[in-house]
């Protein structure tokens, strides 16, 4: 998912980076109906465990494509004795660099990555104006995004910056597909509890960290902004800050 810090969004800890349970992913992935052999694109794949587990699950060609060299290093290995090495390419680049055939994908996924195509207000519907014409008539796209459940109070927003403005709204985001005219075919929302797991999971995962490397300046900068984060996220992120997952079909 989209961070702010851009220091949070390096762990490799988690299974993938959004406050999504892994019941809830299984199922969204069971949604999607995919078959064998089709092409799948996941772009800012992190980790790339999605990927992986749409093969598993369907044996389709997956590529992956992250501009962190870490990620992508952690997807290659995750891959092994999992799927077959000539099923899925993970690629270290920026999407933006990276030519790509029209309606060559049956699915591509864009989750909690929107940036990788552009940052600003714009953001979800820059990304999936990039992302349809890579699907032929009756490909989906899916795509995950942060959304505000209510206006962000202004020191929230003093956090959040311009990306979310209180117009993103989970109900204008599937609005948003339809203007480009897209169908819309199911539409999820992360759980306060799924908020709550991710949230708490990262700063475990960072105390530790900062806690290991005490000399480490750099994991001390970390620890302190992530803390001034979670206090944000309690005051006011939980009961302002969503997380939506969209799955759109292309006409």
């Amino acid at each position: 998912m989209h961070c702010q810090q851009q220091d949070y969004c390096r762990m490799i800890e988690l299974l993938w980076n959004a406050p999504v349970s892994e019941v809830r992913m299984s199922a969204m992935l069971e949604t999607l109906e995919l078959r064998e052999g089709q092409q799948v694109l996941d772009v800012g794949c992190g980790c790339g465990e999605i990927l992986i587990r749409l093969t598993e699950r369907y044996q389709t060609l997956g590529t992956g494509i992250d501009v962190s060299a870490e990620h992508i290093a952690e997807a290659r290995r995750r891959m092994q004795d999992r799927v077959p090495a000539s099923a899925v390419q993970f690629t270290h680049a920026d999407i933006r660099s990276v030519p790509l055939e029209h309606n060559t994908f049956d699915l591509v996924l864009c989750l909690g990555a929107t940036h990788a195509f552009a940052t600003g207000r714009d953001a979800f519907r820059n990304a999936l104006q990039q992302m349809i014409p890579l699907v032929p008539s009756g490909g989906s796209l899916l795509i995950a995004d942060g959304y505000l459940k209510q206006p962000a109070s202004p020191e929230y927003r003093a956090l959040l910056g311009e990306s979310l403005p209180d117009d993103m709204t989970h109900a204008a985001n599937v609005s948003t597909g339809q203007q480009l005219g897209l169908t819309p075919l199911s539409a999820w929302t992360s759980s306060t509890a799924e908020w709550d797991d991710f949230e708490w999971t990262y700063q475990r995962i960072v105390e530790r960290k900062a806690r290991e490397q005490p000399d480490d300046q750099e994991q001390q900068t970390r620890l302190h902004r992530r803390r001034e984060w979670i206090q944000a996220y309690l005051k006011w992120g939980r009961d302002t800050l969503g997380y939506g997952i969209y799955l759109f079909q292309k006409p």
